[in-house]
């Protein structure tokens, strides 16, 4: 598979020298499989999935809510019954108590925001899934008989757990934490996947900077307030403004990369405050699709030299990387490819592979030290390269070759390049 994104990135940038003749489109159906193309399932003959309804328990301070990501936010009161989709804030000395049918108890503390992400019951078991920009926010469950299967997920660590009683907590600065209340849980972020507590166990902790509740202990007097190994600061910027126009972040265990959802993309008169690197490769998109930016190195020893959205492509030795795959919104979506310094010079080739929803107009720009640098594509010579990402054969993931940038001497303007 990485061998077959490499080549087609690849074939673009051969047809590129010393022009792109056109863009190119390609098939990728290892890609699809790799990067959560949809699947059919034979039927079973189990019973359907059952959505399950939200209510409002207890209310304190100031509480809203909205029932989707471009709904209004109203005031939340006891007694309002909503669906999955739904979402959660509070203010400063608020809290908000809802439940889960038949068994489910969330707590949502002060200067929180939560969703929840799906609620649903299949025969006896019951799979519940929250999305918490930032805050604390306690899960309670009884058995009941039940099966159940529930996480709390957060921009810097998931919490998953089947039968107890247990709080998560990321507020920025500080170091996101798990706690067991009762029973076991499992603790996962971008570095370890732990599980820790017992059933009459007590309280037990864990967070980012530890690899246990034993380590938590001995060192929670002097607790880091940091989540370097959750983002690297280069990229704060941009999750920031994500985060601040309704994204929402999780992590995909299979694929080894964390996830965006919705949101609104930076446009032009912003996007220079929150670039990442030192030279970008920015793919925006405007329809409600999930859209995979890859970038060819002109290292070809640079192994694997692609960066793509997708765990052991993420990132080259010369730096290169990508922190995030968007999978789209109503809103469009970005994901950005750079080298943070010293990139190598050369010919980059860039693609675009369309995953999953509708054609949708994208656009590729390329910045190197703040300032846009020509894209050589069907178009010419350009400085936004425009296409349509469409799929060929709707089972069959498609892309586009979007075309090539020439880094040489003459393209710097400012500090010292590898060779």
């Amino acid at each position: 598979m990485i061998r077959q994104i490499r080549n087609l990135i690849l074939a673009s940038a051969v047809a590129s020298v010393p022009v792109f003749v056109h863009a190119l489109n390609f098939t990728v159906q290892d890609v699809a499989d790799a990067a959560t193309a949809p699947t059919v399932q034979p039927s079973t003959g189990t019973s359907p999935e059952e959505a399950l309804q939200i209510t409002i328990t207890a209310v304190q301070g100031i509480v809203q809510y909205r029932v989707a990501e471009d709904a209004p936010w109203l005031k939340a009161e006891v007694g309002i019954v909503l669906d999955q989709n739904a979402e959660f804030r509070t203010g400063p000395r608020s809290a908000v108590q809802f439940k889960i049918p038949p068994d489910h108890t969330v707590t949502l503390d002060r200067l929180g925001t939560v969703k929840v992400l799906q609620a649903i019951q299949k025969d006896n078991k019951i799979t519940t899934k929250l999305g918490m920009k930032y805050g604390r926010t306690r899960y309670d469950i009884e058995a009941a008989g039940l099966e159940h299967e529930s996480s709390i997920a957060s921009p810097s660590s998931t919490l998953a757990v089947r039968g107890t009683e247990f709080s998560s907590y990321d507020q920025r600065p500080f170091a996101a934490e798990g706690v067991s209340l009762t029973g076991r849980v499992e603790f996962r972020d971008a570095k370890k996947r732990v599980s820790f507590g017992s059933r009459g166990g007590g309280k037990n902790k864990i967070d980012t900077n530890t690899n246990s509740s034993a380590a938590y202990a001995a060192l929670n007097a002097t607790v880091d307030p940091t989540t370097g190994f959750a983002r690297s600061a280069s990229e704060q910027p941009l999750i920031a403004n994500l985060l601040s126009h309704g994204a929402t972040i999780d992590y995909d265990f299979d694929k080894n990369i964390r996830v965006v959802r919705g949101g609104i993309p930076p446009a032009d008169e912003v996007l220079g405050s929150v670039l990442p690197g030192q030279l970008n490769f920015v793919l925006r998109w405007q329809g409600d699709s999930d859209v995979n930016l890859g970038v060819l190195s002109p290292r070809l020893s640079d192994v694997p030299g692609t960066v793509y959205p997708i765990g052991g492509l993420d990132s080259v030795k010369s730096g290169g990387r990508t922190d995030f795959d968007h999978r789209g919104g109503k809103n469009g979506g970005i994901e950005v490819v750079y080298w943070p310094k010293d990139y190598p010079r050369g010919i980059y080739s860039a693609g675009a592979v369309h995953i999953s929803g509708p054609n949708t107009p994208a656009t590729l720009d390329v910045f190197l030290d703040g300032k846009r640098v020509p894209i050589l594509s069907g178009q010419g010579s350009v400085e936004t390269a425009k296409f349509i990402s469409q799929p060929i054969n709707p089972k069959i993931a498609a892309g586009q070759g979007i075309g090539i940038v020439r880094l040489t001497e003459d393209a710097r303007s400012s500090g010292k390049r590898k060779k």
